[in-house]
């Protein structure tokens, strides 16, 4: 698992650590890091002198000092209860993203299952009769031929005038497939 950061109490570090020289808080604090993102020690001088970056013969006088700081075995108590509390909130947040998930493409499919099994409402379906019937009645957008003079205007809207002015538009014959087609994106 990716650690870029790990919490560190500068209240408890400073007042377990006040015994400390400048070059131990160094080693001390690369030992934390190096356990912290590789969650164990070896149990090696050289190695412990590599990640501290400390020659070996003063890594060896300062290991009994550092030592205290940890269990058998090079073990943490503090990063080991820091690493498992972060697990549980990973897992948690893994759970919750999971469930969320499903949640949100089980919605999606009742959606669809549901567009999908109910009848066409009688306005998708276009025919003559609602195509003159429904011409005035959602009709807001203006159009190029309104700036026509009246005796061309019904020219270029392809119909001619009824008595009273209104115009007949022809309906528009609509395949099945786009019924179908516009009944899938609606939903």
């Amino acid at each position: 698992m990716n650690r870029p950061w790990m919490p560190l109490y500068v209240g408890d570090y400073l007042g377990d650590t006040g015994h400390l020289t400048t070059a131990q808080h160094g080693a001390y604090l690369l030992l934390m890091m190096h356990y912290w993102r590789k969650g164990e020690l070896p149990d090696d001088d050289r190695q412990l002198s590599k990640i501290t970056k400390l020659p070996l013969r003063t890594w060896c006088e300062y290991r009994p000092t550092l030592q205290d700081f940890f269990h058998e075995g090079w073990k943490h108590k503090r990063i080991d209860a820091e690493l498992a509390r972060m697990m549980r909130v990973s897992e948690k947040r893994a759970i919750a993203g999971q469930k969320g998930g499903l949640g949100s493409a089980l919605a999606r499919m009742k959606l669809e299952n549901a567009s999908r099994s109910r009848p066409l409402p009688p306005r998708a379906i276009a025919s003559r009769s609602s195509g003159v019937a429904q011409a005035g009645a959602d009709h807001s957008h203006p159009h190029s031929d309104q700036n026509l003079p009246q005796g061309e205007a019904h020219i270029a809207a392809g119909s001619m005038p009824h008595a009273g002015g209104a115009k007949e538009k022809p309906g528009i014959a609509v395949s099945p497939e786009l019924v179908a087609y516009v009944a899938r994106r609606a939903t």
